[in-house]
């Protein structure tokens, strides 16, 4: 018989303990599709929303380990505005607020100035943009709109602050959906933060020949900024990739994501290994047997590896389709579908299918090795 035959031969077997050991690598590997899956779609889309408005750099202040506590003074937009590669700064003021009527749960703010270049990239599906001088308004997003049900005309308590709804937009996705926008004075005001910012939303000169060359530069030259006594005005300038990668919020959701998903694994690789180890002597006769009539030592180690192997593969074709599953339904849950997109990443499959094969690897290894190192008269011997 060849090698395959019997390696499958011996996983079905024993079918009850072949289909809970690959049920419990299944577990492992979906909770690191359906997680990873979600932590990545949290990162596109809030890069997404930067991308909409064309924002190149983002500019915070230096050493701030969550970027929202942020705090600039927005008179700086001059000095950044005047560098040669620039062609327009926007000072945003993102704040989580409640909206009235007993909310506990907290949706992001906006607040620009009315001339913000980003007021052109918002794509208004109802009413009209935000103008200075009048009563308190705010732009809704069409998500936030619809799970507020509010419209245009509308009255929106925003701290205990009444605004006058005078748009709708359609964000650049769910997770931009989910916004309001005010006017940056207004927010100011209403957060005791007067004259300050939490950003510089950047917008580079689009006829720049090297665009990576000038980047590079210019957050350089940004961070360089000194004010009248020569004091370093404390700016970090971040390409805007970069600065949604290294927020606190996506690393802290791809290490929720990796942690979880490294103990569902480490539990199905217990199993594995206990598996192994019980099938190894249980059949320590036969392995006896095989060593008698010629086999290696490298066959009967390759034997038992393959089966620990092929257990983790179906495990994992079996755990990328509950991580699927678990991922689609979710993803029409009202609650997530307002806050993240929910793509199937290829790439987290292919690293499902590979920590599947890691595990049986590190579960297979040691009942392989005992396997093939078993002396074949005492093997025989064995009752």
């Amino acid at each position: 018989m060849r090698l395959f035959g019997l390696v499958l031969r011996n996983v079905m077997r024993r079918k009850l303990r072949s289909l809970l050991t690959a049920t419990g690598i299944a577990i492992g590997v979906a909770a690191v599709t359906a997680l990873l899956n979600f932590s990545i779609g949290f990162e596109k889309s809030a890069c997404e929303v930067y991308r909409g408005r064309d924002v190149d750099l983002v500019v915070v202040r230096a050493g701030v380990t969550e970027r929202m506590t942020s705090s600039l003074q927005q008179a700086l937009a001059q000095r950044i505005g005047a560098l040669p590669e620039v062609a327009a700064v926007n000072p945003s003021l993102t704040e989580m607020v409640s909206l009235g009527e007993g909310s506990l749960v907290g949706v992001t703010v906006h607040g620009w100035p009315s001339d913000s270049f980003a007021f052109e990239r918002l794509a208004i599906v109802a009413g009209e943009r935000l103008a200075p001088g009048r009563t308190p308004q705010v732009l809704l997003g069409r998500g936030l709109a619809e799970n507020m049900r509010k419209g245009v005309g509308d009255e929106l308590e925003i701290e205990s602050r009444n605004f006058r709804v005078v748009g709708l937009f359609q964000g650049v996705n769910v997770f931009e959906d989910a916004t309001a926008i005010v006017l940056l004075p207004e927010l100011q005001r209403l957060m005791e933060r007067p004259g300050q910012v939490t950003e510089f939303q950047v917008l580079l000169d689009p006829d720049l020949a090297d665009m990576t060359a000038v980047i590079g530069d210019l957050c350089h030259g940004i961070t360089a900024l000194r004010d009248a006594d020569g004091e370093s005005l404390g700016l970090s300038a971040i390409p805007t990739e970069q600065f949604v990668s290294t927020s606190t919020a996506v690393r802290l959701a791809h290490a929720l994501a990796w942690s979880s998903s490294a103990i569902a694994l480490l539990i199905g690789g217990i199993g594995m290994f206990n598996t192994m180890t019980m099938t190894v002597l249980e059949r320590t006769q036969e392995i006896g047997v095989l060593r008698a009539i010629g086999w290696r030592k490298q066959r009967v180690w390759l034997l038992i590896f393959c089966e620990s192997e092929l257990l983790c593969f179906a495990g994992a074709l079996l755990g990328i389709g509950i991580g699927v599953a678990i991922t689609q339904v979710l993803s029409n849950a009202d609650s997530v579908r307002s806050l993240i997109r929910t793509d199937v990443s290829p790439a987290v499959l292919v690293w499902g299918v590979i920590l599947a094969l890691a595990v049986g690897l590190a579960g297979g290894i040691y009942p392989a090795v005992r396997g093939a190192c078993l002396d074949p008269v005492e093997a025989m011997r064995h009752e």
